[in-house]
């Protein structure tokens, strides 16, 4: 019985947040939201990871137990990868304990809602698409892959501009900012490692920087209430 009644509190308050009868979110976020913007910081390691094999003053044609420096270095940002994908998921699915008014939230921000699962078989044939015409045309490495980072960007952006949801600038930024600085370090291998580490740092501080913005706008909405 409580359970029922827990759902259909949920849903009373999810519709009165549709028609601004209440704050989109509730208090009781903020203190997971401040979770979130320090987890959020994980995504300075993979950066520090690409920035320190960059600049060690090793050979990088050098092989340790079987591969070289930049490999391990692959090897561990993609281990640290898994783990925030990990975590995420956590957050995601409410298995951390947070309200379930904002797990259905965070799910919606990811897309895991069918409207959501048709953007992403939709984002997904954009890339396929992109890939048979980098394919086609010859199109050497470095230009395909600052295009693919503008094309992922610019996707982000839109969806941001179009359902006003925010924290998915944290990713059009980055990704866009790298893209424009990719062709200054051309010829640069050191300047590339830096610049991939320095795109992981940058969406480390965007996400975060969105979660304060976002936290100072649920305690104005309120103490408007």
């Amino acid at each position: 019985m409580k359970q029922e009644l827990d759902r259909i509190k949920g849903d009373v308050e999810t519709m009165q947040r549709a028609m601004g009868l209440f704050p989109s979110m509730a208090r009781d976020w903020i203190q997971w939201m401040k979770r979130d913007q320090w987890f959020c910081l994980w995504w300075c390691v993979p950066g520090l990871i690409c920035i320190v094999a960059a600049l060690l003053p090793f050979d990088h044609a050098q092989r340790y137990l079987g591969l070289v420096l930049d490999q391990w270095a692959g090897i561990l940002v993609a281990v640290t990868l898994l783990g925030i994908a990990a975590g995420h998921s956590r957050q995601v699915n409410g298995k951390d304990g947070r309200p379930e008014a904002m797990v259905r939230e965070a799910r919606r921000i990811n897309g895991l809602t069918i409207q959501g699962a048709w953007f992403g078989l939709a984002s997904l044939v954009q890339l396929v698409l992109y890939f048979i015409w980098g394919q086609h045309y010859h199109i050497g490495f470095e230009p395909f892959w600052a295009g693919l980072f503008l094309l992922l960007g610019s996707t982000y952006l839109v969806m941001a501009m179009c359902t006003r949801i925010w924290i998915l600038l944290g990713w059009a930024i980055p990704f866009l900012a790298y893209a424009l600085c990719f062709p200054l370090a051309e010829g640069h291998q050191k300047v590339k490692g830096v610049l991939l580490g320095m795109f992981f740092i940058a969406v480390a501080l965007s996400f975060s920087i969105i979660q304060v913005l976002q936290i100072r706008q649920i305690e104005r909405q309120h103490e408007s209430h």
